[in-house]
């Protein structure tokens, strides 16, 4: 009875330690808070239903990952049938990489939240549009009355300025081309 106890209080100790990283690992691919937060919670019931089989001593951090990989897959596969999607193989490199990029800078989530909340209100509308489930940028386009060249156009202003504020922190002003 102890036996599980101390392992029930490792578990708990250890998915405090690293439930923020898994959950900035899954948005690095799951661009949807809610989504994201859902699979987290999904990651955390995984682990605690297998909790038997973490041998402690090991690396709770490359167990939880792949849990958290294997359910970010399933979801990509399970929203194949909403919109278009990466390729298996182009999803596993993406995943593979943001896993890595994340030792870089685990800092970068953050700013990229705190980037688009500077953004002005409708360019973080068309953002929230754009990667609606089931939105292309023909649906955006035509819901807002313009063409998709010029949604192109403004999404990639849009990019330039998350990434110069991201880069260089600096602060996002609107450009003409970007309104």
């Amino acid at each position: 009875m102890q036996e599980k106890q101390d392992q029930e209080d490792l578990f708990r100790q250890q998915w405090v330690h690293w439930q923020p990283r898994i959950y900035a690992f899954i948005r690095t691919v799951i661009f949807s808070r809610a989504d994201a937060e859902d699979l987290l919670q999904e990651v955390a019931e995984v682990l605690w239903r297998k909790i038997d089989s973490f041998e402690p001593g090991t690396r709770f951090d490359q167990w939880a990952f792949g849990v958290a990989r294997n359910k970010m897959l399933n979801f990509q596969k399970k929203k194949a049938r909403e919109r278009v999607r990466f390729s298996d193989s182009l999803e596993e490199i993406l995943t593979d990489e943001a896993a890595a990029s994340l030792d870089k800078n685990p800092a970068m989530l953050d700013s990229l939240e705190a980037c688009v909340e500077k953004l002005p209100a409708q360019h973080r509308d068309l953002l929230r549009r754009r990667y609606e489930p089931q939105a292309t940028g023909r649906s955006v386009a035509t819901a807002l009355g313009r063409s998709e060249a010029a949604i192109s156009r403004t999404l990639n202003a849009i990019y330039g300025l998350l990434l110069a504020c991201i880069e260089m922190d600096v602060e996002i002003t609107p450009t003409e081309r970007s309104q």
